[in-house]
Order: C-alpha cells, then sequence, then structure tokens
C-alpha cells in the first residue's frame, strides 16, 4: 500500500514536472494563461504575448493536459489500486 501511494505521488510528479517544463519551455510568459486576468493584460501590454496565443495555450493546456490527468488518475485507481466497483473507483478518484 505504501509503495502504491509513492509511486502514484513520484508519477504525478513527474507528470506536473513534464507539463510545466514543456509550458515555459521558450519562457515563463507559455504559461501565463493560468494567471489572473491582470497580469496577462500586462504581459499584452509589455509585448510579451498576445491575446490569440494566451487564448491558443489555454485551449491546447485544457486540450492535452485536464484529459491526460484524468487518464493517469484512472490508470492508478483501477490498474495499480485495484479498484474493482464504481463505488470504489469513485471514492478513490475523489481522494486523488
Amino acid at each position: 500500500m505504501l509503495l502504491q501511494t509513492i509511486l502514484e505521488g513520484l508519477g504525478l510528479g513527474a507528470l506536473l514536472i513534464l507539463i510545466c517544463a514543456v509550458g515555459i519551455r521558450k519562457g515563463a510568459v507559455g504559461m501565463v494563461h493560468l494567471y489572473s486576468p491582470a497580469v496577462r493584460q500586462r504581459c499584452v501590454k509589455l509585448g510579451l504575448t498576445s491575446p490569440e496565443r494566451i487564448r491558443r495555450n489555454s485551449l491546447l493546456f485544457k486540450a492535452v493536459c485536464v484529459p491526460g490527468y484524468i487518464s493517469y488518475v484512472l490508470v492508478c485507481v483501477y490498474g495499480i489500486n485495484g479498484a474493482r466497483s464504481f463505488a470504489a473507483g469513485f471514492w478513490q478518484l475523489l481522494v486523488i
């Protein structure tokens, strides 16, 4: 049980590092869509990015990262932890 938890945590940490590394590979402005609108407007005002690029990065993040995270959690719950019923799987998904 402890080993499973450690594996899940390491996998989730690696996934987070990968997402951040890809997002900021050309500078921190690459993930400015995660900041408040005031910060986004300031980046546009300074000429660091454009509203279209922020919108594109935001949509790409939602289309790739959210399903990837959900897939990872499903693999952990049903593959590693061995949940067999909907109730057990739902509880573990909720906790993770």
